[in-house]
């Protein structure tokens, strides 16, 4: 997965995202710029001069208004930092799903080899039996497809690893991974309920970004509150007409009558919005961990059972001596490997399955 954080292009893409996020929040927490404006005016012939005015002004909010602001577009910018951790988890565990799948589908194949090699030595041993009468044609010709269909699967497997293998590549960035080891992470262990229900206050993007909007409607109260106060201008003008200079300073005051009107109000609401958000985050997290849990506890259960039978399960050569002694018929050996392989086709894809669950639950 480390290869891949580096080299995941939609990773890339989010981290770049994030930084200029980053940049952003920093921007529009300080007072306007300073206006500078510069009269000139002729006059007529009358007049023997012309008058000249400057005027330098800086408008600026009440204190505390910049800190407010800069506190809200910072909680802003953290949500969006927990929304590219929710959606980094989300590739990771794609890219997790895809490499189970790989193991999966590696021990498909090394089964299906077996069993291809098995279907080989058993056609050759109904031929001799068809040649020297002792087999009939349709027994025979049974055989012969048994070994059809098993090299069906097999070769239908191997493409699907080549399929799967470029898929874990564009995950990759187009790179190649190497001396990767198809084996599932045999330290990952099924999490304990109650720690999994109190880490994911702490630990789930959803809810980080519900407590942080939380946190944010409750700043922009405060900060709607002093967009009633009045805006404050103040700055520098001098004038001149003939041999007349004056000089003096500036002072206005912008008082918000009508623009503001029901923000707080608004802003208010927004927080009653917020906690109910949270308090609905909550419980469909809870309730969706639990789910999972409860799925990966009883394939666990299953899992384990079923490794214990299989680990002890040893069949193919000595059922094919058998058969070429006479000791078992065709009929038996055919429907015993079946019954054998379709048990380890199922014991493999309920280890994946597990694994599968182990990785959703990685995501809280």
């Amino acid at each position: 997965m480390q290869s891949i954080e580096q080299n995941n292009t939609q990773l890339i893409t989010l981290q770049k995202w994030l930084n200029a996020e980053k940049t952003k929040a920093k921007t529009g927490t300080y007072p306007e710029n300073p206006e500078v404006t510069y009269n000139h005016l002729w006059s007529g012939p009358d007049l023997p001069g012309n008058q000249k005015e400057l005027e330098i002004t800086q408008s600026f909010k009440w204190p505390g208004y910049y800190t407010s602001k800069s506190a809200i577009q910072e909680l802003n910018y953290q949500q969006k930092e927990a929304l590219a951790e929710k959606e980094k988890r989300e590739i990771l565990h794609n890219a997790r799903s895809v490499y189970f799948h790989l193991v999966w589908l590696n021990k498909q194949e090394a089964l299906l080899k077996t069993r291809k090699k098995d279907g080989e030595q058993l056609v050759a041993i109904m031929q001799e039996g068809f040649e020297r009468g002792e087999i009939s044609k349709p027994a025979f010709d049974k055989a012969r497809i048994y070994n059809i269909g098993v090299q069906t699967e097999w070769q239908k497997t191997q493409s699907e690893i080549k399929v799967q293998r470029q898929y874990l590549r564009q995950l990759n960035g187009g790179h190649s991974i190497d001396h990767l080891i198809y084996e599932y992470p045999l330290e990952w262990k099924l999490p304990d309920l109650d720690s999994l229900l109190i880490n994911l206050a702490d630990s789930h993007p959803d809810l980080t970004m519900a407590q942080l909007g939380l946190k944010q409607s409750e700043k922009e109260v405060s900060h709607q509150k002093m967009n009633r106060l009045p805006t404050f201008a103040a700055g520098y003008r001098s004038e001149s007409f003939m041999d007349q200079n004056l000089k003096g300073f500036h002072v206005g005051i912008s008082i918000p009558l009508w623009q503001n009107t029901n923000k707080v109000k608004q802003a208010r609401l927004q927080i009653d919005w917020a906690a109910a958000r949270l308090t609905q985050q909550e419980g469909e997290l809870e309730r969706r961990a639990s789910n999972l849990f409860h799925q990966a506890a009883t394939l666990q259960n299953n899992f384990q059972q079923m490794k214990a039978v299989m680990e002890e399960e040893q069949v193919s050569q000595s059922h094919l001596e058998l058969l070429k002694a006479g000791q078992i018929s065709f009929s038996e050996y055919l429907t015993d490997v079946r019954f054998i392989q379709e048990t380890w086709m199922q014991f493999l894809e309920t280890e994946y399955t597990y694994y599968e669950l182990l990785s959703q639950l990685n995501r809280y």
